[in-house]
């Protein structure tokens, strides 16, 4: 009897633990949906991105693949003459594809992003 009766309490005790500990989880836990970080001048709208293709008015841009049976997206981001290019290049005729690069965008619409400034890691 004495052996039941520890054993009750034990599992008592484990019980409210554990309900406690998922009650703090549960309280903690911010969906990503809630979660938003405040767009400033520092933080880019894309980052570890690199140029997958260069066309008249727009660039490609991807993440770089770590997982090789995984598909990534692709963003195409239109150019124009207001686009400041920073980092290691200075001007949009230096861009070239593979160049790791951080993009801040304006939206235009829900389907077209032009780019306002791109900064060209080394």
């Amino acid at each position: 009897m004495r052996f039941f009766l520890i054993l009750l309490i034990s599992i008592i005790a484990l019980y409210g633990c554990s309900s406690q500990e998922i009650e703090n989880v549960e309280t903690n836990y911010y969906p990503a949906e809630k979660v938003t970080e405040e767009k400033t001048e520092t933080n880019p709208d894309y980052r570890n991105m690199f140029i997958e293709n260069i066309k008249d008015n727009l660039i490609v841009i991807a993440p770089h693949a770590t997982d090789p049976e995984a598909s990534y997206p692709v963003y195409e981001i239109f150019i124009d003459e207001n686009t400041n290019i920073e980092g290691s290049k200075q001007k949009l005729d230096e861009l070239v594809v593979n160049d790791d690069v951080k993009v801040w965008i304006k939206k235009i619409d829900d389907d077209k992003e032009i780019a306002e400034r791109i900064f060209v890691h080394e």
